[in-house]
């Protein structure tokens, strides 16, 4: 016998031990649940809180909760985006459409965690003085199997076999962004190769937590990562230094619609691509530029410029996405909406933003230079100085502190000090890329000493010439 209490009633059933111990047995669920079926996903169990806590609503089960929670969706679908129509790229295709793979692809090789050169961290993109990285992201899931946060073992196991072996065969066709892919089993690095992998953007803090049969496929230049089996089955993104949202747009626009050919995605005709999240449902597109704006955050008019741009509909967050502060004046933007418009549409929008930004910056920066130069001057020697003598150094102040020293290189007062470099110490000094490079786990204390010791062999590498006014 079965016995379970539903709003405070009591409820018994009678079943065999395998039946009972059987968690996929949805005619037991929903026999102990037959009064509040309007609330249960029938394929995957999920329950929908209604109510007080339907507000903030948690991730979904399978696509099919859709289908069967239309109505409660509906309305919270109007509130986070606007809207409740798909009006992006479209993914229909059955079973006899998908490519199939008569024989076993061979697997991209596996990898080990090490330093290597990335594209986007040595690179100059275009407005690289105000944009330091574009990034583009889209969530994807398999139909017809739970996401990520219900499914068992051998689920993942299996997402994580199709996925590969169909990126497998993309690269395989002469497809030259991930023709030298590799892949990194996250469930089997520590804790700091996860961490070190997330401060090059490569992984997600989603991924870093505790999953089974987790893994990125990541193209050698550091453009591409694939993550299968975060918070949705496929999460694709690419990344490169300054403002190149179209080149990157088309990039994993390709490897999207490949992969589309070769696994059925979940999809509604309705509501686009479904999510484990109601707030990535449609398009599944997230658009990020990470801005540098030192000047505008010594203002108020920055201050008022950065609210106008959240009460248009864009997240504005720190360093590392959603959860994190802005310091040094680093500065992400993305879109919030992934539903009721184009990818083209939310990529437009988010350009057209960008530029606006990198104009309000760049005139800051010359008021400051006609205006209150000696101010400036001091606050950008002063960092450099410090930097170059310190023989601690925190994340945090060191984030601050390189700041400046990027603002005076782009605006002509330590000319001879190459950005490239310094701006990679934003990653490089880090604290898993610090454990890293010393090949040990190492205290807060120890990193902030190593942390001082790189950053001014970068700033000693050469003779700077220091451009003051008299």
């Amino acid at each position: 016998m079965i016995s379970t209490i539903v709003d405070s009633k009591l409820i018994e059933l009678y079943a065999c031990e395998n039946c009972a111990t059987n968690r996929k047995n949805s005619f037991i669920q929903q026999e102990l649940r037959k009064d509040y079926q309007e609330l249960i996903c029938p394929y995957c169990l999920f329950e929908l809180p209604i109510g007080k806590n339907f507000y903030n609503l948690p991730l979904l089960g399978c696509p099919f909760c859709y289908d069967q929670f239309h109505k409660e969706l509906t309305p919270l679908l109007l509130r986070i985006h606007g809207s409740t129509k798909h009006c992006g790229k479209f993914s229909v295709k059955s079973d006899e459409q998908i490519l199939k793979h008569s024989i076993k692809i061979q697997p991209f090789s596996r990898s080990s965690v090490s330093i290597r050169e990335a594209q986007w961290m040595s690179s100059k993109g275009p407005n690289f003085d105000v944009v330091v990285s574009s990034r583009i992201r889209l969530a994807r899931n398999i139909s017809g199997y739970p996401f990520c946060n219900l499914a068992v073992q051998s689920e993942l196991y299996e997402i994580a076999e199709i996925v590969e072996q169909a990126l497998a065969d993309i690269a395989k066709q002469d497809y030259f962004p991930l023709k030298n892919a590799y892949v990194v089993d996250i469930d089997e690095l520590d804790d700091v190769d996860r961490a070190f992998l997330f401060e090059r953007h490569l992984i997600s803090q989603d991924l870093i937590k505790k999953r089974l049969s987790r893994r990125a496929v990541i193209d050698e230049k550091e453009i591409i990562s694939i993550m299968i089996n975060e918070e949705d089955h496929i999460r694709l993104q690419v990344i490169d230094s300054g403002l190149q949202i179209d080149k990157l747009w088309n990039i994993i626009n390709e490897i999207d619609d490949r992969l589309g050919d070769r696994v059925r995605y979940a999809f509604s005709d309705e509501w686009g691509f479904l999510t484990a999240c109601p707030s990535n449902v449609g398009t599944g597109l997230r658009v990020s530029i990470m801005l540098h704006l030192p000047a505008l955050s010594m203002t108020k008019e920055g201050e008022r410029i950065l609210s106008s741009v959240a009460n248009m509909g864009f997240a504005v967050r720190g360093i590392y996405g959603e959860g994190t502060k802005n310091t040094g004046a680093f500065y992400q933007i993305s879109n919030d909406a992934t539903l009721g418009q184009s990818e083209q549409e939310i990529i437009d929008q988010i350009q057209s933003v960008a530029m606006q930004i990198i104009t309000y910056e760049r005139e800051e920066r010359q008021k400051l230079l006609e205006k209150d130069r000696m101010k400036l001057e001091d606050a950008i020697f002063r960092a450099y100085g410090i930097l170059n003598h310190a023989k601690s150094v925190s994340s945090d102040e060191s984030l601050e502190l390189l700041s400046w020293i990027i603002l005076g290189i782009n605006i002509g007062l330590i000319p001879d000090l190459s950005h490239v470099n310094v701006g990679s110490l934003l990653v490089l000094t880090r604290s898993a890329h610090l454990q890293k490079m010393e090949g040990e786990e190492l205290d807060l204390s120890t990193q902030n000493i190593s942390r001082a010791k790189i950053i001014k062999t970068f700033l000693s590498a050469k003779n700077q010439t220091i451009v003051q006014s008299n």
